[in-house]
Formats: C-alpha cells, structure tokens, sequence
C-alpha cells in the first residue's frame, strides 16, 4: 500500500545525492535537512529540504547541480555496468538508471535546481530491504569515489 505522505523512492534518492553533494561543497545544515528528507520519506521534510535548498545562492546551486548529476551519472553507469556483468545477485535497484528520471533543472532561474519529474502522485511501494540496498550501494559508490580521489 502506497502511504500518501510518503515520496517515492526515485526522489530518496534524489536527496541522499544531493545531501551528499551539498556537504561536500560546505553546506552543512542544508544537506542534514536533506538526509532527513531522504531517511524519512515524508512529503513535509521533502517541502522543507526543498525550501532551504532552494534558499541557496544560485551559484552555489549551481557548483552542487554538477556535483550531484555526475554522482547520480556514476551510479547510472555503476548499475548499468553490474547488470551486463550478468552478476549472481539480481538486479533490484534501478534507481537513477534514468538520467532524465530526476532533473536538477536551471541553476541560474529563480525555481532553484530542486526539482523532481516524478511528480509526488506517482508514488511506488518499496520494501525496507531495498531501501536499505540502495543505501549501502550509495556507502559503498562514495567509498569507492573517495579512494579514486585519494590514489
């Protein structure tokens, strides 16, 4: 059953992107506000990230904007890659498989670059194993991102 108070979890994703790459860009408090979103599903947190995030200066927005879509280009081709490896675990996280699933729009207009296409009435029902899924694979893509920068 899809609770109406929730976000789906292509836009879980979304902000756990995009909380990752405001904090790597100094913007402490947005990006908690984001994780929070992200961890709790819930519409009123996403409506508050969103605000906040939208609150930045454009160019800060806009050195995120390319942050975020090159770590959610990464992740695209991570899955793309396992799923023509033919890996023994089944594919069950598409998320992100679809750059154009969730846009980050024009960093200079004043709509902010905080915009989803999946509109909040098409939700999907997830499983908390999946969740937690796409969480580790999110771990452990920044893990591997970190030791690239580091070697």
């Amino acid at each position: 059953m899809v609770d109406e108070n929730q976000v789906d979890a292509n836009t879980k994703q979304g902000l756990r992107i995009l909380a990752d790459s405001t904090k790597l860009k100094g913007t402490e408090g947005v990006a908690r506000r984001l994780s929070k979103a992200a961890d709790s599903g819930m519409i009123e947190d996403y409506q508050q990230a969103e605000t906040i995030f939208d609150s930045l200066p454009v160019d800060k927005r806009a050195t995120i904007k390319v942050t975020a879509e090159t770590k959610a280009e990464t992740i695209r081709l991570t899955n793309q890659k396992r799923k023509q490896s033919g890996s023994a675990a089944p594919e069950q996280n598409t998320i992100a498989s679809d750059p154009a699933a969730w846009d980050l729009g024009d960093p200079n207009s004043d709509e902010g670059i905080f915009n989803n296409k999946n509109t909040l009435g098409e939700k999907t029902t997830t499983s908390g194993a999946q969740d937690l899924d796409t969480k580790n694979e999110l771990d452990a893509l920044k893990e591997e991102m970190q030791q690239a920068l580091k070697g």
